[in-house]
């Protein structure tokens, strides 16, 4: 009896055991296969390839896996290599490069429409693919403005005629109004199988400067032909037209004499020597009139396409360029673009109102002070300082005190950058004054004066 409830208890212990072992093993997680394919379906001459497998990182170490790569109509399987991402990720990486060249073991042969299998353990994904040997391609679709440049990239491995050796390819530049240049591409690194170069738009076609005329509304067409073979020929387009020039201003609203007006002008088709900063001349006016003052912008680097300057409201009696305006007049300033995208002149204005002189605030954070080394704050409001809106300004105030021996200017800070308004503590000392420090005695006046409005504020002092 004991003998037959002995053997029913390892036979419980044995399903047990192996009931736990099949559910840990079906808890397993399977690797999973990606590619960058769209919907299982791409074109060109280079696939990336990702599994997940958790089951193999190995957290002490980057690891690497094993999978089979083959073109449906082939008989051969590419041998791959994937590495893991990074220590412990289980995300494993690799880019299969194509040729038509059967000669090439590194590469995966394809033909025109196939199919292409990636095997990794009992797991089969399948590609629908058109094979291109050939990928040409510009790093833009429009273009847009003389000076500016396009980007050409060409992608064949089936080019290495050298593994060890940079080389070089041409392709062929055509334009909508039939100028044509042809431009040499260069390998970014041996055996990398992609060349790139870059195109320049102009006035006139320079060849030793991959400069191609346009005019108007204008397109490019580049062509790769492979002198080994006449059929394998690559294209790619792109549209083209003058920049429209844009000009802006830093505010809408400004106040203050010599209120200096930042302008920009954003126009690559103005740059007319890339090895040169070059300038251009806007026109600033009074709304409604004709006539105005010329202003000059300088183009910030070479070959930027940007042109800044400063117009000054009000500041005639200086050398800068100056706009005499009343309380309430609305100005603006004018760009001619000879070279627009509808192939007709047009002015490009940006304006803004001069709102004349504002009335300056000048506060004191007490009106009475008791105690030496204590701190008297001054603040200043005044739009009119607030003179340029990236840079943090300054103002000065007059401190005279009646019996301290203070008699001298001291410097307010902005609180911020574009805020108008400026402060600064100083203590009130018995010692002599200095940039931090006001010189006090009992029963003291301190008179604080904004001088550039004539604004005052008092207040009384007691040790």
């Amino acid at each position: 009896m004991n003998g037959r409830r002995l053997l029913l208890g390892l036979l419980l212990l044995i399903t047990v055991y192996f009931t736990i072992t099949a559910a840990a093993d079906t808890n397993v997680p399977e690797a999973v296969i990606e590619t960058s394919a769209v919907n299982d379906s791409g074109s060109g001459n280079m696939l990336d390839v990702t599994i997940y497998d958790p089951d193999r990182n190995n957290p002490d170490r980057i690891d690497t896996i094993i999978a089979k790569v083959g073109a449906g109509s082939g008989t051969d399987d590419l041998t791959i290599r994937l590495e893991e991402t990074g220590i412990d990720t289980g995300i494993f990486k690799y880019t299969v490069y194509m040729t038509d060249r059967k000669s090439n073991r590194q590469l995966l042969c394809m033909k025109g429409m196939d199919k292409i299998n990636i095997k990794y353990k009992e797991i089969i994904k399948t590609i629908s693919w058109d094979y291109q040997s050939t990928v040409l391609t510009l790093d833009k679709e429009v273009y847009a403005g003389y000076n500016t440049s396009a980007e050409v990239s060409l992608f064949n491995m089936g080019l290495n005629n050298n593994p060890n050796k940079t080389e070089y390819i041409n392709v062929l530049v055509k334009t909508g109004n039939s100028k044509s240049l042809g431009l040499e591409l260069r390998e970014t690194k041996s055996n990398s199988g992609i060349f790139k170069g870059k195109l320049y738009f102009g006035r006139s076609t320079k060849r030793d400067k991959n400069i191609i005329k346009m005019s108007g509304k204008d397109s490019i067409t580049v062509t790769y032909t492979n002198r080994r073979d006449r059929t394998d020929v690559a294209e790619c387009h792109a549209d083209w037209s003058p920049q429209d020039g844009q000009i802006i201003l830093d505010r809408q609203e400004y106040s203050g004499n010599a209120a200096p007006v930042a302008i920009t002008l954003t126009d690559w088709d103005i740059a007319e020597d890339l090895g040169i900063k070059d300038e251009a001349k806007v026109t600033a006016r009074i709304q409604g009139t004709k006539r105005g003052k010329t202003v000059v912008l300088k183009e910030t680097k070479r070959d930027s396409g940007i042109f800044t300057g400063t117009l000054y409201i009000n500041d005639e009696g200086s050398k800068n360029p100056s706009i005499k305006l009343n309380p309430g007049d609305k100005f603006e300033i004018v760009y001619t673009d000879e070279d627009t995208a509808i192939g007709i002149e047009e002015e490009r204005t940006a304006s803004a109102l001069w709102k004349g002189i504002s009335k300056a605030e000048l506060t004191l954070d007490k009106t009475f002070y008791k105690g030496f080394d204590t701190y008297m704050t001054i603040s200043v409001k005044d739009p009119d300082y607030n003179k340029r809106k990236t840079l943090q300004e300054k103002v000065s105030v007059l401190v005279r005190t009646s019996k301290g021996n203070t008699n001298r200017k001291y410097y307010l800070e902005e609180t911020g950058v574009d805020t108008g308004v400026f402060t600064g503590s100083f203590m009130l000392s018995k010692d002599a004054a200095y940039n931090d420090r006001i010189q006090v005695a009992d029963s003291d006046e301190i008179t604080v004066t904004f001088i550039d409005k004539n604004v005052t504020a008092k207040a009384g002092f007691q040790k």
